[in-house]
């Protein structure tokens, strides 16, 4: 009696296949996660820089900075709601109030909801600020500093510490990050 040998595969094949395939999703995932992190933070990045050249305006017209928190520490961030649990869009509110007004009066004014909570600190030569990385505002000229707070990994967030901060100043033209969750 001759038996014929089905065409199927065996389990051991099955496994080599879904191991190799898991090896495989384990190296492509991060790769394709890095594009969708700086998608997370481009706003903010972008946002940033428009504060800044908002503020070089507003010098160039005014003889100093416009200080948009209306206070010498970084606890009025517009919109109040952001940065939110989830990493979610939050309608561009800056307040009827007196620091709704300075944005106005500054020019910034976002085009569509955004991810980021934003405060803008400026001062005379010789004021200080509390609250902002070393270096970032140079008070002995007349100065400014933005941090964006964004919540980028989701989760829940009890104060400024479970966030991240992104930060820009006229004494650091240059992009600076402080607790990166990512």
């Amino acid at each position: 009696m001759n038996r014929r040998k089905s065409g199927g595969f065996t389990l051991l094949e099955l496994m080599i296949v879904v191991i190799i395939l898991g090896v495989l999703a384990a190296i492509a995932v991060p790769t394709f996660m890095q594009p969708y992190q700086y998608s997370k933070t481009s706003e903010v990045q972008a946002l940033l820089r428009d504060i800044a050249a908002k503020e070089e305006a507003y010098k160039a017209e005014f003889g100093q900075y416009l200080n948009v928190s209306g206070t010498m520490d970084f606890s009025t961030r517009r919109p109040a709601a952001a940065p939110k649990v989830g990493f979610g869009f939050v309608p561009w509110n800056p307040g009827s109030d007196a620091v709704g007004t300075a944005w106005s009066q500054l020019g910034f004014a976002p085009q569509s909801a955004v991810r980021f909570g934003y405060v803008v600190v400026a001062g005379l030569p010789g004021v200080t600020v509390s609250g902002v990385p070393t270096g970032l505002a140079n008070t002995n000229d007349h100065w400014w500093a933005t941090v964006g707070y964004g919540n980028v990994d989701g989760g829940p967030v009890s104060g400024a510490g479970d966030c991240s901060q992104y930060y820009i100043s006229s004494s650091q033209n240059v992009m600076g990050v402080v607790n990166d969750q990512e």
